[in-house]
């Protein structure tokens, strides 16, 4: 199970609720009310996922991603027309091409930041 700091979590013995404070080796740190303490991480059960609201700096990394993979994917449909390919094979690779860019990018810098616990 994938956890961050700031996920609801729900404690297995005794059904108490809490946000995940921390993580270390076996034991995921459960913040109840005014108190942490130390819960073994078989017996975590995901509740809910802390969210980040978007920021306009993640809105604009998302747009220079996305033009970063049309660029790149018109680059390889226009290497792949001279060589002499079809109409179809020319916007397999462009579609290819722009996907697997922005995916890479989207995935290399703005990542979730999870650990599996």
């Amino acid at each position: 199970m994938l956890l961050a700091i700031g996920d609801v979590v729900r404690d297995r013995q005794d059904d108490a609720l809490g946000t995940v404070a921390g993580m270390a080796s076996g034991v995921v740190l459960l913040r109840l009310n005014d108190t942490v303490r130390p819960v073994p991480s078989a017996n975590v059960e995901m509740v809910a996922r802390a969210v980040k609201p978007r920021t306009p700096t993640v809105d604009v990394a998302n747009l220079c991603f996305v033009a970063l993979g049309l660029i790149g994917g018109v680059v390889m449909g226009t290497a792949v027309a001279q060589l002499g390919g079809g109409a179809f094979l020319v916007s397999s690779v462009t579609f290819t091409s722009a996907v697997t860019v922005i995916s890479a990018l989207t995935s290399l810098f703005l990542r979730p930041r999870r650990i599996r616990v």
